[in-house]
């Protein structure tokens, strides 16, 4: 074998291997294979008495439908956030208990919960995933008012069940601002039918960073090879 001249035998700056290492780290922090993730981040107005259609993996048809109410009144107030889903379809949401009045308490999960068939599931389109809920007269009720969780999905997908997750947040009754007002944040779910899916968190700024850098050191160690002219070995 052919030695090289001593030009191509410059050893590569620590910054161009530092710079692959970065854009490997930032890239396996941000990835998880079968995981499809997106920011929806919606605000319904509870005062308004608005909806939302949540399409989760963005075929063109409504998996959930998120409702936001708050009715002040000096006889009968009553706010309510809640989840309703398809008629006819196998869409729920994880439950803590079943329940036979049709208005479950929907669990509040957290990152690196796990969402598959061994969850307790709202039954189908004959339930609504309870939020939060109260009346003059009733108790209030729910996991989610004044604070953010994840709920756990389940919905029909174009080859079978898909397991997924969605960020909520329920604003307190008391709340200056938008009281009992819901926003959707992350949602995610796994692309294989019938697989479970990790509840992740979207890429920190911190992980981003890390490949933005390692992409500019790569692109500066390119132009060092180029300039520096290194050639293959020959035999």
């Amino acid at each position: 074998m052919n030695a090289l001249p001593n030009k191509s035998r410059r050893a590569v700056p620590v910054w161009v291997t530092l710079s692959a290492a970065l854009v490997l780290l930032g890239l396996g922090q941000s990835a998880q294979a079968g995981l499809m993730t997106r920011d929806v981040n919606v605000t319904l107005n509870a005062g308004n008495i608005e909806s939302y259609s949540l399409d989760v993996n963005l075929d063109g048809i409504t998996d959930f439908t998120f409702t936001a109410a708050l009715l002040l009144d000096p006889i009968v107030s009553v706010g309510f956030d809640v989840v309703d889903f398809p008629f006819g379809g196998n869409n729920g949401v994880v439950i803590d208990t079943p329940t036979i009045n049709g208005f479950p308490t929907a669990s509040r999960l957290a990152v690196g919960d796990t969402v598959s068939a061994a969850n307790i599931f709202s039954f189908a389109s004959f339930d609504q995933g309870n939020l939060f809920f109260f009346t003059t007269f009733d108790p209030p009720s729910g996991n989610f008012e004044g604070r953010t969780g994840y709920l756990g999905l389940r919905f029909d997908g174009p080859g079978g069940i898909l397991y997924g997750f969605a960020q909520v947040t329920v604003n307190a009754l008391d709340a200056s601002d938008n009281p009992l007002g819901l926003t959707i944040g992350t949602v995610g779910f796994e692309t294989e039918p019938g697989q479970p899916v990790q509840i992740t968190a979207v890429p920190e700024p911190a992980s981003l960073t890390l490949v933005g850098i390692g992409g500019i050191g790569l692109l500066a160690a390119r132009r060092w090879r180029k300039r520096n002219r290194i050639p293959s070995a020959s035999p």
